[in-house]
């Protein structure tokens, strides 16, 4: 049942897609109905160095949870959700990750659609085939000191990735998006959104069957601090000159 019920969700969107859009034979103005939405102003065009950023920044925190998947340890509480969403619906975590995100990215175009850019869209993308790219990856056999030294690698190179991500200023992830809009709409602090989400999203993880273990701990712990640190990194002289150049 939970196979059949993945199966419909992820070829609802390409039936929608194809009538709405394809058939139709839309015009740029025939897109902007449908979604309601255009990432671009008049007069602004697409920025590579922005998309590339995106990217780049999507495809290292792929890595980075692939490696805590990996150990098996837990991993950071969304991860965590899409692991159990794989599970029962029979599907490939990167395709659980298009899922969620598809559905949080919905509740936040609703509620806040300035939160979502192109960069919004591309992440989970990346993100979904990096992660089943590295899918036959695995680091059980390996010993439990080894998997811990990987597990606290895996959230470095997660937060790291983040941060990178963040730094293209071309939309917020799904996550991201969500948390910031529940705090513009009810007025709450962002550290307290952000962990009651984490722990939210943690706990139905594993009531849907994700392995937690000291990983999961970790990630709500420390990935704040992590992802902070990240961007302080990224942001000094002569990195920042680098990497945010042209970039406004």
């Amino acid at each position: 049942m939970s196979e059949k019920i993945g199966k419909r969700l992820f070829e609802a969107f390409p039936a929608f897609f194809y009538s709405n859009v394809v058939k139709r034979k839309a015009t740029k103005d025939t897109v902007k109905k449908i979604f309601a939405v255009s990432f671009f102003g008049k007069g602004e065009s697409m920025d590579l160095r922005k998309l590339l950023l995106v990217i780049v920044g999507s495809f290292i925190m792929g890595v980075g949870i692939s490696i805590t998947i990996a150990v098996n340890l837990g991993s950071d509480p969304m991860t965590l959700f899409w692991i159990g969403i794989a599970n029962h619906l029979h599907i490939t975590v990167g395709q659980a990750n298009l899922l969620v995100c598809a559905v949080l990215l919905v509740i936040v175009f609703f509620m806040d659609r300035k939160q979502i850019h192109l960069g919004s869209l591309l992440n989970p993308i990346v993100i979904a085939l990096t992660t089943d790219v590295f899918v036959n990856l695995n680091f059980e056999g390996a010993s439990y000191l080894l998997r811990i030294i990987l597990m606290v690698l895996g959230l470095l190179i997660l937060a790291f990735g983040i941060a990178f991500y963040a730094l293209a200023d071309y939309g917020k992830g799904a996550y991201e998006a969500l948390v910031f809009t529940l705090c513009d709409r009810f007025h709450l602090a962002v550290g307290i959104v952000r962990t009651s989400a984490d722990i939210f999203f943690a706990i139905l993880g594993i009531v849907l069957g994700a392995p937690a273990a000291i990983g999961t701990l970790l990630a709500i712990v420390c990935m704040g601090s992590g992802i902070q640190l990240c961007l302080k990194l990224l942001t000094s002289q002569p990195i920042k000159r680098i990497l945010l150049k042209k970039a406004k």
